[in-house]
C-alpha cells in the first residue's frame, strides 16, 4: 500500500521546481540560524575552561591586569545591558498601543454594503459565507459555506 503523499513534482515546470528548491533551502537556512545561539552557548562553555587555563593558570603566571580587568568589563557590560532594559521597561510600561476598535452596528454594515435586510441578516447569521456580487460590487446572493 502506498503512503498518502501526493507528489506531482515531475509534472511541474523546471522554473517552479527550482523555486520550490530555493524556498526549501531558505527554510533550512532559517532553521539552522535558529540553532546558532545554542551552538554558540555550547562552544562558549567548552571554551570557558580553556580560556581560564590560558589566561590565569598558564605557566603559573598571573597577570594582574587580566585578573582585574576582565571581570570588571563583564560587570560593566551586564550592568549597562540590564540598566538599558529596565529603562525601556519603565518608559514603555503603560504604553498600550492596542486600542479596541469601535463596534459597528448592523445597519451601518448593511448600508455600507448596499445589501437588503434579508441578505444582511443571512450574512450576519453565518460563520462562513460566499457572497455573490453584481457588476457594481453590491451583494446579490449569499450562500452558506461548510
Amino acid at each position: 500500500m502506498r503512503p498518502p503523499i501526493i507528489d506531482h513534482s515531475r509534472h511541474r515546470p523546471p522554473t517552479r521546481r527550482a523555486a520550490s528548491g530555493a524556498l526549501t533551502a531558505a527554510a533550512w537556512m532559517v532553521y539552522a540560524w535558529l540553532w546558532a545561539p545554542l551552538v554558540t552557548a555550547v562552544a562558549w562553555f567548552v571554551g570557558l575552561r580553556s580560556a581560564y587555563l590560558r589566561l590565569y593558570v598558564a605557566e603559573n603566571a598571573l597577570d594582574p591586569f587580566l585578573l582585574l580587568s576582565l571581570p570588571v568589563i563583564a560587570l560593566v557590560c551586564s550592568v549597562s545591558l540590564i540598566g538599558w532594559a529596565e529603562y525601556n521597561r519603565a518608559r514603555f510600561a503603560d504604553a498600550d498601543r492596542r486600542h479596541r476598535r469601535v463596534d459597528i452596528g448592523h445597519d451601518q454594515v448593511r448600508i455600507a454594503l448596499g445589501a437588503s435586510d434579508a441578505l444582511a441578516a443571512k450574512l450576519q447569521s453565518g460563520r462562513i459565507v460566499q457572497v455573490a456580487l453584481d457588476d457594481d460590487a453590491r451583494p446579490v446572493a449569499i450562500r452558506r459555506g461548510s
